[in-house]
């Protein structure tokens, strides 16, 4: 790593951006490129992000004044599984996309393209929507899982795209014994049974159930003899009144009108 360093200040100080050829392993879809306007001088902090394909985590060193490098932040990624390798060598940050479509038609978020078609980007949605989110994916950070881009949960994936210009070197290695200064973080995993497993819990999104603690609706799509008719006359006053117990009613009622009332009948 230490010829990664120095390669990397010089970088820096250079402004070269070096590309190791063309990567065809990318989740990335390729319309056209959005590239970024560096039309007055960008004050950011210059950083390092060096990427352990390996041990799929991510050490971020920001440049001080006099050229050595500091750790300020450790990420857990998930770098390109078998036959998808993430390419190493040494990049640079050049297009960014707070949504990009992928080969394979779902979504990443906060996108930083660094080497053709590899990017840091979120775990993939479905849909360009937050509440998309590919759960089963995101249970994989920590290991190799992608087709080639490297994916972070949403608050990292943010980090980067907020504070790491356009130029910021990117180091791709391979190390199964150190997985650098700050270490590897833990991986945050998602229960399949939580109500919220469609949101990454990371995302400060304000409708982010994670934070709220208010479970997303969740329509009952089952037959009347799954309807749980006590439990939703239970829940509504209203309906009770006037259907009292009546399974049938209640069930006509919710499969009529309580679906677009947005009615719960599940139990979360």
């Amino acid at each position: 790593m230490r010829k990664f360093r120095i390669l990397a200040a010089g970088l820096l100080g250079a402004g070269i951006l070096l590309f190791s050829g063309t990567a065809n392993c990318a989740r990335a879809a390729e319309p056209a490129e959005v590239q970024v306007e560096n039309e007055v001088a960008d004050t950011r902090a210059d950083y390092v992000i060096s990427v352990n394909r390996t041990l799929n985590c991510i050490t971020i060193e920001q440049q001080k004044e006099d050229g050595t490098l500091m750790p300020v932040k450790a990420m857990v990624c998930s770098c390109g599984r078998e036959g998808n390798d993430t390419p190493e060598g040494t990049f640079q940050t050049y297009a960014y996309y707070e949504w990009r479509k992928m080969v394979d038609n779902t979504y990443g978020r906060y996108a930083v393209r660094f080497n053709g078609k590899i990017l840091f980007h979120s775990v993939p949605y479905i849909e360009e929507s937050p509440d998309t989110l590919e759960w089963e994916e995101y249970n994989k950070l920590g290991e190799s899982a992608s087709l080639g881009c490297v994916r972070l949960s949403v608050e990292d994936a943010k980090w980067i795209y907020d504070n790491c210009k356009p130029g910021t070197v990117v180091i791709v290695y391979s190390d199964s014994e150190n997985a650098g200064a700050l270490g590897k973080p833990d991986a945050i995993k998602i229960e399949e049974t939580s109500p919220y497993r469609t949101w990454d819990p990371t995302d400060t999104d304000g409708n982010n159930p994670w934070l709220t603690g208010k479970a997303p609706y969740v329509p009952f799509v089952g037959t009347i003899e799954e309807f749980d008719y006590a439990a939703y006359a239970d829940r509504y006053p209203d309906l009770k009144e006037a259907f009292g117990y009546d399974r049938d009613a209640l069930y006509e009622h919710y499969m009529t009108r309580g679906v677009d009332e947005r009615r719960i009948a599940v139990s979360y």
